[in-house]
């Protein structure tokens, strides 16, 4: 792996960390309240780290940055809010279908058709989100729903990034992202009527690791590192974040999945490992029949 496919692994591993805690921290904070601080102190934080390379500020970067920061914005919501409802395990192998919306949203945008593999992989995914609606009956529930449009933000998002980082600079477009996702909170706290919980009830250690790490952290280097790799690669190693998600929940905070959630799980990785090695032994094939000619 090279050092941007190591990146995003620990962007991975950063990101299976947080489901539990948000699932957490939305007992106490409202999701649209969690949203506003986060974003603003992991702004802030970036900023001041970078101030010097960002400024001046360039028309291209805010244009590039605010549209990442819609998609950005629109799957941390709709994630948090999706949580609500169901468990951490669920959300984060739910979120991870987005390696089977990344290779649709980059079909719309450059017109190269998915692989065989790739598509195989989908067919993989989807059969995943299938076991894991048995439990309800067949039918996903509310926060299934609200956490599959978070899957649609981060797969537009991630195809989004790939382009316009090739353009803009990457930490200016971090800053300016996690700018729009605070603008976003803010906004929605207005239109609620205001902060809803109590400063001395806010759990700040569990914000603050979201807001430096989980937010901060990961975006400066997904972005640098979706400029270094493909979509779908990124998707694919993202994909490995529900798989830490389940451990982290398990051990710190005794969530267990369903044998029809294990099942649903099992597939959903299935398709992500399908779509990888068969592009693999495709290349070993290619080559060993070059060799023989």
């Amino acid at each position: 792996m090279n050092r941007a496919d190591l990146a995003l692994l620990l962007v991975a591993a950063i990101w299976g960390t947080t489901f539990a805690l948000l699932r957490d921290s939305i007992r106490v904070l409202h999701p649209i309240d969690l949203m506003a601080l986060r974003f603003t102190i992991g702004g802030v934080i970036l900023a001041a780290i970078y101030r010097k390379r960002i400024w001046p500020l360039k028309r291209r970067w805010l244009i590039d940055g605010a549209w990442l920061g819609l998609w950005l914005g629109a799957g941390y919501l709709t994630q948090v809010i999706g949580l609500a409802t169901i468990s951490a395990s669920r959300s984060a192998f739910i979120t991870g279908s987005y390696v089977a919306i990344v290779p649709l949203v980059a079909f719309a945008v450059w017109k190269t058709r998915p692989r065989f593999a790739d598509i195989l992989g989908i067919s993989l995914v989807l059969a995943g989100l299938l076991a894991f609606s048995a439990d309800a009956g067949f039918a996903l529930t509310p926060g299934d729903l609200w956490t599959l449009g978070c899957a649609v933000a981060f797969g537009v998002q991630i195809v989004i990034t790939n382009i316009v980082v090739k353009r803009s600079d990457p930490m200016a477009l971090s800053v300016i992202q996690i700018a729009m996702g605070a603008l976003m909170g803010w906004t929605l706290v207005g239109a609620r009527g205001g902060f809803g919980t109590p400063w001395a009830e806010v759990p700040w250690p569990t914000l603050l690791y979201l807001a430096v790490f989980a937010t901060s952290l990961v975006i400066a280097l997904q972005t640098w590192a979706l400029g270094r790799t493909s979509p779908i690669k990124a998707s694919l190693i993202f994909s490995l974040e529900p798989v830490f998600a389940a451990i982290f929940a398990g051990l710190f905070f005794g969530e267990r999945m369903t044998s029809r959630e294990l099942t649903g799980a099992a597939l959903i990785l299935g398709g992500i490992v399908v779509t990888e090695l068969w592009g693999r032994v495709s290349a070993w094939i290619g080559s060993r029949r070059a060799g023989e000619s």
